[in-house]
């Protein structure tokens, strides 16, 4: 019984401390940053790319043991053309395994249905016997709701590229 109302909390209080940390992002203002930099708020930049939408980005940032992605909107750019950016929306997760990887924008190999798409973001992992990817979830990034959308990973398909 104790290991039931044990197993119950933690199903309820997990969710809600994530759902926090993602409230206290969102709205969250920066200006641009360098591969590897930290953000004030500790978040450490790994990178991201532009949406269909260029005044749409997705970045990666990892703070602690968690690992976020950002969809982030261009708020203003400087004299120098640096922009601001201020998140729209949060995905947290926790460690990745050492093969898997996000996958979006301008680099990613994706096609959905045959067909490019800037907006998607996949999470998927490297097979590397077969020089392949294994697709394990997949959202869509929508700039008007400005907001991540889970989507079926069926008919996406990426291709292995050799940098």
């Amino acid at each position: 019984m104790k290991l039931k109302l044990l197993l119950l909390l933690i199903f309820l209080i997990v969710p809600t401390i994530a759902s926090a940390q993602k409230k206290d992002l969102i709205g969250y203002k920066h200006k641009g940053v360098i591969y590897g930099a930290t953000l004030p708020n500790g978040a450490k930049d790994l990178g991201g790319g532009l949406l269909s939408n260029e005044n749409y980005g997705v970045s990666r940032f990892s703070r602690g043991k968690k690992f976020m992605l950002w969809l982030e909107k261009i708020t203003e750019r400087d004299a120098r053309g640096v922009p601001s950016w201020e998140v729209r929306d949060v995905l947290s997760f926790g460690k990745l395994k050492k093969n898997q990887e996000f996958l979006f924008s301008y680099s990613s190999s994706c096609l959905q249905n045959g067909k490019e798409k800037l907006d998607l973001i996949v999470q998927a992992e490297f097979l590397s016997k077969a020089k392949t990817y294994k697709i394990i979830q997949a959202w869509r990034a929508n700039v008007k709701r400005e907001k991540f959308e889970k989507i079926s990973t069926k008919g996406i398909k990426c291709a292995y590229v050799k940098s």
